[in-house]
């Protein structure tokens, strides 16, 4: 794996030339480093925690039946008449009707599947069935999830909030760190960077390079600095909310203008907009974490 040491201090970048193989080693893998995360000891602590886990299920799925496609695209190319058929089938081109179908299927079935062409691309496509059956299922659990988190959220910022530090959280919705358009939303993505899926943990706002990035509420800076693909990063702790830990960060900055330890108020100009690390374009990478785990933004502000 080829990761670039870069100047100064902090997380080197993984390369997109690497990415791929990082992916094929662990199709769930983290492509951008994580804070750590606290434990999941209240209900809605581990609900967080789940949805996190088949997030990471999600990637790993659509990694999977990308690869697997890929490995019968190969196979595909094999000049074998009983496998030409099969890709006709597979891709719709003979209706399920067809009364030859059961013939078809009786002679595929009588194939070695280790040995031959036909084989391999029977079992592979049915591997790429069952990935996608699978990542339906995921897909539902992760709405339900993410409908109860966003539905907490909704509550505990329409209430005061119990405040543990003069500067923390604690007068309601976060407000948005800057005016941008959205280009990005939260959720399990194929990376523009890195070209794998990976879980994207913020929403993404266009806005020109020095365009100042507010505080989205008072609170303590835990991190300021080069944090590997997330470039120039800043995190900062707005204390509890529905009870865990609430914390902002934000990324791809190029420029940072507050410091670890550091107490900032709501709006004030933590940094600025750039397009550091592994990033596409000037942006602000927005991320709102409870307990260091990422959840959507957007019902938050």
């Amino acid at each position: 794996m080829s990761v670039p040491a870069l100047p100064g201090n902090g997380e080197p970048i993984v390369s997109p030339g690497s990415a791929a193989a990082i992916i094929d080693g662990d199709p769930a893998a983290d492509l951008y480093p994580q804070p750590p995360v606290d434990p999941a000891v209240t209900p809605p602590a581990r609900q967080v925690a789940a949805l996190s886990d088949v997030q990471h299920r999600i990637q790993y799925l659509n990694n999977i039946i990308t690869r697997t496609r890929t490995d019968l695209a190969r196979v595909q190319r094999d000049p074998d008449p009983m496998l030409r058929l099969l890709i006709t089938l597979t891709t719709g081109a003979v209706p399920a009707s067809d009364p030859d179908l059961a013939a078809t299927l009786a002679a595929a079935d009588s194939v070695d599947a280790v040995d031959t062409a036909t084989g391999r691309a029977a079992a592979l496509s049915a591997a790429i069935t069952s990935g996608k059956t699978e990542l339906a299922l995921r897909q539902r659990e992760e709405t339900r999830l993410r409908q109860e988190i966003d539905r907490r959220a909704r509550l505990a910022t329409a209430i005061p909030q119990p405040v543990s530090t003069p500067a923390a959280y604690g007068e309601g919705r976060l407000s948005p760190p800057l005016s941008g358009r959205l280009t990005s939303r939260f959720g399990t993505r194929f990376d523009p960077y890195y070209h794998v899926w990976q879980l994207h943990a913020g929403v993404d706002l266009a806005a020109p390079t020095g365009t100042p990035i507010l505080a989205a509420a008072g609170g303590r800076v835990t991190r300021a600095g080069w944090y590997g693909g997330y470039g120039n990063y800043t995190c900062i702790d707005h204390g509890r909310a529905d009870g865990q830990r609430l914390s902002t960060c934000y990324g791809h900055q190029s420029r940072l203008l507050v410091s670890p330890g550091q107490q900032v108020r709501a709006g004030q100009v933590i940094g600025r907009v750039g397009s550091t690390g592994a990033s596409t374009g000037p942006h602000l990478h927005f991320e709102v974490r409870l307990g260091g785990r990422p959840v959507d933004p957007l019902p938050w502000i």
